[in-house]
């Protein structure tokens, strides 16, 4: 109850997490660390680029449902709800080695392929994640995540925002708009934020933030789709708090 109240984004997130049985048994880390979703990744028949193969079949494949944004070398979105909820929340994490422990923003925890195309994270091989911090909020802001998947319930997002807004007199004085399903990695939009802050909160300023997150998308040949769909998404989710 204290969750959903004062984080409202992340307990929606986790509530929209697979079925009640994988919730039952699941893990906030497991969840955080899951491996791309792509189906040329997964299925084992394609010796893709992320599996040590020499290309990236989804450019010139079956793309509906890879990046848009931040792709290349390869194309996998990461399949987390929780990661941008908690992104937008400003969370931190805690990582144990054998010799040592770290404690960084989750922000940081997640890379593109280009920077470690082998792995979605800065974890070792003998790592793992031990806790999870998320700061206080402050006063008048307020949260949301909001997803849109195929299937009607137990299914990953193909596009996703997490928003987090603090309101002073209709103003926006701070925002942080996290994308997912988008990206090789959950994708926070300093342009949309900019277009927000210090701002009313109006249909053309929310319009116009959609249009900054979405200005570099390069979608591939079937997940154009993706754009107009993340646009609306960003405009409900902002306006869904104030």
């Amino acid at each position: 109850a204290k969750i959903a109240s004062e984080y409202p984004a992340l307990a929606q997130a986790a509530e929209s997490v697979g079925s009640l049985q994988i919730r039952n048994v699941g893990t906030m880390g497991g969840n955080l660390c899951q491996r791309p979703r792509c189906w040329y990744y997964r299925k084992e028949e394609f010796d893709c680029l992320k599996k040590g193969g020499a290309r990236c079949f989804a450019p010139d494949g079956k793309s509906k449902y890879n990046a848009i944004i931040g792709g290349g070398p390869s194309y996998i979105v990461h399949p987390s709800d929780l990661a941008p909820a908690l992104i937008a929340l400003e969370a931190r994490v805690r990582i144990r080695g054998p010799e040592n422990e770290r404690n960084l923003p989750l922000e940081s925890f997640y890379v593109l392929p280009d920077e470690r195309l082998r792995q979605e994270t800065v974890l070792q091989a003998d790592e793992v994640i031990t806790e999870v911090f998320v700061p206080k909020l402050q006063a008048n802001t307020r949260s949301v995540y909001l997803k849109f998947n195929e299937r009607g319930s137990m299914d990953f997002a193909l596009s996703a925002v997490a928003a987090v807004v603090r309101l002073e007199g209709g103003v926006c004085k701070q925002a942080r708009v996290v994308l997912g399903g988008v990206a090789p990695k959950p994708w926070r939009s300093e342009p949309a934020e900019k277009a927000l802050v210090g701002q009313q909160m109006t249909d053309a300023v929310l319009a116009q933030a959609a249009e900054e997150a979405l200005a570099e998308a390069e979608p591939l040949e079937h997940n154009a789709y993706k754009v107009p769909l993340t646009k609306v998404l960003i405009q409900r989710a902002v306006k869904a708090i104030v």
